[in-house]
């Protein structure tokens, strides 16, 4: 069941991702008692894009632990050797592929928004006089968070030339510390995970490329290495669960996510309930549709569109949209635009992808690292 869970949720993970990228500008709300309709507009993107749609990153750091060491008695360095191997395929030559790719995508995007005159030609020269070639795979830009967390330390931010792939890059590096992670798991057990889960609600984290983030990958592993089920048994365990994500999301809602400290101190709490909210909700669902999937075109074209939306289908994307609906400024429309924009972002990356495997599968396979 876990497995058929699991399958379930990728493509909706992977949607939301799209969405936590097609949020576009918002203004914080200062003063709720002189809301108007446009600052319900930003909150209602607030709470899809910086809410609800955090729990995507994090789930898949989950999985990827889980799926590393389930089924594993005892890693020994055969399995961890056969491991490894797979996922040269499935993460490095795609995190190596794209991230070179990405330029001339880019150089694409701004040429047609030179031509459009949205942009100026000049961004061109100095997006390639800029690039960080040293630092082309690790932290080709970086900056500090904007906020502190309760011990007053800031947490770097640092991404590859294709910033969304930092995660690949953090999934590479974690899947190496596989070992360490299953020793520590020996010699501290359950201990070992509250700390982990402790860490990352309290964002203790050193100031560091790879992010606190990883340690959704740990909790994963400890999940794998104990054949737990993905689903909370306890009933009333389980409605606690979907109370607690509930009124983080009301909260957060409130603090305006990540734009206020508050917000971005309560995500990790709201990100750790949420993943057990949604694999309860997904196991729910299979009970009730045994055999629902979704199309299998969805579902093995994630990891592409992930990787190709950034630079090329979301800026296609936004144009599109906004030409659609005539760079219009009432609240009712621009909701809608909102919610279609990942839509037609998503439409436009599959079909690529449906293309490519037509045309040239095997470049395709590659890029996709075999999902």
């Amino acid at each position: 069941m876990n497995s058929q869970t699991i399958s379930l949720v990728r493509f909706p993970l992977a949607f939301a991702v799209v969405f936590i990228h097609c949020q576009g500008e918002v203004m914080r709300v200062t003063n709720w008692s002189e809301a108007t309709v446009m600052d319900a507009y930003y909150t209602f993107k607030l709470i899809i894009s910086s809410g609800i749609a955090q729990v995507a990153v994090p789930m898949f750091f989950f999985i990827s632990g889980f799926l590393f060491f389930n089924k594993v008695e005892q890693l020994d360095w055969e399995i961890y050797r056969t491991k490894l191997t797979k996922r040269v395929r499935s993460l490095l030559v795609p995190f190596i592929l794209w991230n070179l790719l990405c330029i001339p995508l880019t150089l694409l995007v701004m040429y047609g928004e030179s031509l459009s005159g949205s942009a100026s030609p000049e961004r061109l020269h100095d997006y390639w006089s800029n690039i960080n070639w040293p630092h082309l795979f690790w932290d080709a830009t970086a900056h500090d968070d904007s906020y502190v967390n309760l011990f007053g330390t800031k947490q770097l931010q640092a991404y590859p030339i294709l910033d969304t792939f930092w995660y690949v890059r953090d999934l590479i590096a974690m899947t190496l510390l596989t070992p360490l992670i299953y020793c520590l798991y020996k010699t501290m057990g359950k201990v070992g995970l509250l700390l982990v889960a402790a860490c990352i609600v309290l964002r203790l984290w050193p100031y560091m490329t790879v992010t606190v983030h990883s340690l959704f990958f740990v909790l994963g592993c400890y999940w794998g290495m104990n054949h737990k089920e993905l689903y909370i048994g306890n009933k009333l365990t389980r409605r606690l669960n979907y109370l607690l994500t509930l009124a983080l999301i009301l909260l957060l809602a409130y603090y305006q996510c990540d734009m206020s400290r508050e917000g971005w101190l309560l995500m990790p709490l709201f990100r750790l309930s949420a993943i057990g909210t949604v694999f309860c909700l997904a196991r729910n669902w299979l009970m009730r549709y045994p055999g629902f999937q979704f199309p299998s075109l969805l579902s093995r074209s994630g990891f592409f569109v992930y990787a190709i939306h950034i630079e090329f289908t979301l800026p296609l994307g936004f144009f599109i949209t906004k030409a659609i609906f005539h760079h219009t400024q009432q609240p009712l429309l621009l909701t809608i635009q909102y919610v279609t924009t990942p839509i037609v972002v998503y439409l436009l990356s599959v079909l690529i992808f449906y293309a490519g495997e037509r045309l040239l599968p095997k470049v395709t396979a590659a890029l996709n690292g075999g999902h």
